[in-house]
């Protein structure tokens, strides 16, 4: 079994790169891959520590990249990446504004709403977050939900959790937190060059997760003009969906991936490498990336 959608610490998730190590051997996953946002510092580690002492699988370099699409934003995973190559893409990619500096934008805007609905928060100046690893949606969410008295003031299924927040609300064109998030983020062109350059593959993330986009499949077919494959397993998909990606990778001869997305606490409902519990990825999609990249 496999994992090749994995967040820690350098980006949103909340164990660090041993802490995921560790759980893998026990879980004695096979292959892994660390996709952290915008981030190949936990592939830094990696090469300076002994993986041996905690894992005994394969890993593959990977990235998880946000970019433009269409009416809205998608996330692209890269695997098989030369990581000097790709922070140095990366520089030249967010060089009018960095991660930082959009983060920080975002949360403005949710804070905008924030007034509009009569929300009680702590001003923004006063939060204490890291804009270079968090999410300034997760910030305003956290925030929103520390007051009690924010309760009524929002839809029930949004209050509920984080998900449907982002989904049904930060996502979703007309909703009530509704923000344009494409507008910083390049081009699905542009980062699938950049993924290439550093001698990896691209791959569609997580596509049922964008509730925006009303036909996949019809857009599915018109991003393999750019990408290499498609993650057909994932926590968030039902059987019908895995059984519908695989058989479109399979007749239209594009590679398949798959992973949980695990993100420690911050998806409380998500383990690794089994999802909500009956994912399973098998070893056999790895079998014609050998063709692509060295594994």
């Amino acid at each position: 079994m496999i994992d090749l959608h994995i967040h820690t610490t350098y980006s949103d998730g909340t164990k660090n790169v041993i802490e995921i190590l560790k759980q893998a051997e026990a879980l004695k996953l096979d292959t892994i891959s660390i996709t952290d946002h915008e981030s190949c510092d936990a592939h830094e580690e990696l090469k300076k520590i002994d993986i041996s002492k905690y894992y005994s699988g394969k890993i593959i370099t990977g990235i998880e990249l946000k970019t433009k699409y269409t009416n809205g934003t998608i996330d692209i995973l890269g695997y098989g990446i030369d990581c000097t190559k790709m922070k140095e893409s990366l520089k030249e990619c967010y060089k009018q504004a960095s991660r930082e500096i959009i983060q920080e934008k975002l949360l403005k805007e949710l804070y905008e709403y924030g007034k509009k609905y009569n929300l009680k928060l702590t001003p923004m100046e006063q939060l204490k977050w890291d804009k270079s690893r968090e999410w300034g949606s997760i910030v305003f969410y956290e925030e929103m939900k520390s007051h009690e008295e924010n309760k009524n003031k929002v839809p029930e299924d949004l209050w509920e959790n984080f998900t449907n927040f982002n989904r049904r609300y930060y996502h979703s064109k007309g909703k009530q937190f509704y923000v344009d998030t494409s507008k910083y983020y390049p081009t699905l062109e542009t980062i699938t060059k950049i993924i290439h350059n550093a001698g990896g593959l691209a791959f569609v993330a997580h596509i049922y997760e964008y509730s925006w986009m009303e036909n996949k499949i019809a857009e599915l077919k018109k991003m393999i003009e750019l990408v290499d494959g498609i993650e057909c397993y994932h926590s968030i998909f039902s059987e019908e969906n895995i059984e519908t990606l695989t058989n479109f990778c399979k007749k239209h001869k594009v590679l398949m991936s798959g992973g949980s997305d695990y993100h420690g606490s911050h998806k409380p409902d998500i383990e690794l490498g089994i999802g909500k519990g009956n994912l399973q990825i098998p070893n056999s999609i790895l079998d014609n990336w050998n063709n692509y990249i060295s594994i």
